[in-house]
């Protein structure tokens, strides 16, 4: 598998984070290229009718009925960070025993403590929306998600060729994350889960500004 393979796929299944006119990147159904680097991707949802799209736009995530001042593009949102950094974060806990460079152990340990209040952020929203802590994208394959099977193939490399497939797949992920939250910025009306998503850009955006080029080894 290589980095390219890791930036990979462009999935089909809309996405909700607008209420009606905006669709942000989409999940695909579980079953992904199996992380062995085949450079395949997944269909890109030319069978998937304009008509179906627009009303996905429209549907609450998961049927969820939305609460207070919650819409469903808030729920959406809350409900992908949450999933996306819970994957993320699994595979920032694999730098320590697998990374040969102290440049990305450090980044990955900073991004890692800001994952954590994150999440932490996220839950709390999701439980005064009255929307149940379950994950409606598991098994999931979209930009800006890890996958199982990248975690598996990710964790069974060492050193140099871990880095570069850390740091490609911690790099689409923070592209993604950084561009969902500006749609949720607009797209939202819950006033604290829209200043999260404007916080959640603006260190995405720093995270990714600062992600280190790995080198060969430790100095």
């Amino acid at each position: 598998m290589t980095a390219a393979a890791v930036t990979r796929r462009v999935a089909s299944v809309a996405v909700l984070l607008a209420a009606a006119t905006l669709l942000t990147t989409g999940c695909g159904d579980g079953g992904g290229d199996g992380g062995d680097g085949g450079g395949g991707g997944k269909p890109t949802g030319e069978g998937r009718s304009t008509s179906a799209a627009r009303n996905a736009a429209t549907r609450p995530p998961d049927g969820q009925a939305t609460s207070g001042t919650f819409n469903s593009s808030d729920i959406g949102w809350i409900q992908l960070m949450i999933a996306m950094d819970d994957q993320a974060a699994l595979l920032l806990g694999l730098v320590p025993d697998h990374s040969s460079d102290a440049g990305v152990e450090k980044w990955a340990k900073l991004v890692a403590a800001d994952y954590r209040g994150e999440l932490v952020q996220l839950r709390e929203l999701l439980s005064r929306a009255g929307v149940p802590d379950t994950n409606p994208h598991q098994g999931h394959d979209m930009p800006g998600m890890v996958t199982e099977d990248e975690l598996r193939t990710i964790e069974g490399t060492k050193d140099a060729a871990f880095d570069a497939l850390f740091l490609a797949a911690m790099r689409e992920h923070l592209d993604q994350a950084a561009k969902i939250a500006h749609s949720e910025r607009s797209a939202g009306t819950d006033p604290a889960t829209k200043k999260l998503a404007a916080s959640v850009e603006k260190t995405s955006l720093t995270w990714r500004a600062r992600l280190p080029e790995a080198t060969s080894g430790r100095p």
